[in-house]
C-alpha cells in the first residue's frame, strides 16, 4: 500500500489509459460491429430479413432455409434461426445482421428470395426486410440509471465534505467516476454483453464503492484526530489508515464475488446454457472495478490532493 501512495501518478495513470483503450475500442466497434458496447437483446440494434413459406407449399421448410442461405448468407448474418410452422403458422427463417450491412445490399437480397419464390412456385412465401432501432429505447432508461447513479455519487460528495473535508469529498467523487468508467471501460474492450443486468451491476459497483470511501476516509479522519498522531505527517497517516481498511475493502469484494457465483450456479442449475453465465461476467467486472477504485485508485489520489493542499497553505 505504501508504494501504492508513493507511486500514486502511476495509478492515475493507469486509470486514464485503461478509460482510453475502452473509449477507443468502443470507437471502432460503434462503426464496424454493434455498437459502443456489445449490446444484449434489450439494447440490440440490427437489421433483419425474415422469410416465411406456408406449411401446404413446404412442409419441412427446407426450401425456406435453402433460398434464404443462397440470398443472404454471403452478406455476413451473425445470428439465424429458424421455427419450422404447423397448419397454423408458418415456417420461418430471420437472419440478423449488424447495422453495419448496408440498406441497399439487405433490399437487393430481398429481391432476389422474391425472385426464387416466383421460379420455385412457393406463392405464399414472404420476405421482409426490417430495421431494429432498440438502442435508442434502451438509452432512455439508460438515462434515468444514469441520473439515479450521478445524484448518488453527488450525494455522498456533499455528505463527505460536510463530515470529512472537501479534500475527501473530491476524492470520493473522483474514484466513483474512475471505478464507473473502468467499469464501462471494461465492458467495451472484453465486448461483454450489456442488457439490464449490466446497469444492476454498474449500481453494484457504484455501491461497494461507496462502502469502501467511507470506510476509508473514517479511518483517516480518525487518525488526524488522534493527538498521538500530532507530529505525524499526513502521509504517513493516510498510508497507515489505508493499510488498516484494505481488509474490510477486500472482504467487502470477496463477499460480491462469492454471492455472485452463488448465483451463478443456481442460475445454471436453472438453465445450463452458455447465455446463462455470459450476464455474469459483467458482475466479475464490476466488482474488480471496484475494487481497484476503492482499494488504489482513491487512496493514491487522495494522498495527491492532500498534497495539493499542503501546498497551497
Amino acid at each position: 500500500m505504501n508504494k501504492i501512495i508513493k507511486l500514486r501518478h502511476i495509478a492515475l495513470i493507469i486509470t486514464v489509459v485503461i478509460i482510453a483503450i475502452g473509449m477507443a475500442v468502443g470507437t471502432i466497434c460503434h462503426f464496424v460491429s454493434n455498437g459502443f458496447f456489445n449490446y444484449g437483446d434489450e439494447f440490440a440494434s440490427y437489421k433483419s430479413v425474415t422469410v416465411t413459406t406456408s406449411v401446404p407449399e413446404d412442409v419441412s421448410g427446407n426450401a425456406a432455409k435453402s433460398i434464404a442461405q443462397d440470398a443472404l448468407s454471403s452478406l455476413g448474418a451473425y445470428e439465424v434461426s429458424f421455427s419450422q410452422g404447423t397448419g397454423h403458422t408458418p415456417n420461418t427463417v430471420i437472419y440478423k445482421f449488424y447495422t453495419s450491412v448496408s440498406d441497399e445490399s439487405l433490399s437487393s437480397a430481398v429481391g432476389a428470395l422474391e425472385q426464387a419464390f416466383d421460379e420455385q412456385g412457393l406463392e405464399d412465401a414472404t420476405a421482409v426486410f426490417n430495421v431494429n432501432t432498440s438502442v435508442p429505447e434502451g438509452l432512455h432508461q439508460l438515462n434515468f440509471f444514469a441520473i439515479a447513479l450521478a445524484s448518488a455519487v453527488v450525494f455522498q460528495a456533499i455528505y463527505f465534505a460536510i463530515r470529512y473535508k472537501i479534500g475527501m469529498a473530491l476524492s470520493s467523487l473522483g474514484t466513483q467516476l474512475a471505478a464507473v468508467g473502468v467499469y464501462a471501460s471494461l465492458l467495451a474492450i472484453t465486448r461483454c454483453p450489456v442488457g439490464l443486468e449490466a446497469i444492476a451491476f454498474a449500481a453494484l459497483t457504484v455501491v461497494i464503492t461507496m462502502i469502501c470511501n467511507g470506510v476509508l476516509f473514517d479511518k483517516i479522519k480518525k487518525s488526524y484526530k488522534d493527538e498521538a498522531n500530532a507530529k505525524v505527517e499526513n502521509l504517513a497517516l493516510i498510508t497507515e489508515s489505508a493499510q488498516a481498511t484494505w481488509k474490510t475493502g477486500a472482504i467487502i469484494c470477496v463477499a460480491a464475488i462469492i454471492a455472485i457465483v452463488v448465483f451463478g450456479i443456481f442460475a445454471v442449475i436453472a438453465s445450463p446454457s452458455a447465455a446463462t453465465l455470459a450476464p455474469f461476467a459483467a458482475s466479475i467486472i464490476s466488482v474488480l472495478a471496484a475494487a481497484y477504485a476503492s482499494e488504489v485508485f482513491a487512496p493514491a489520489t487522495y494522498s495527491l490532493i492532500n498534497a495539493m493542499d499542503r501546498r497551497v497553505k
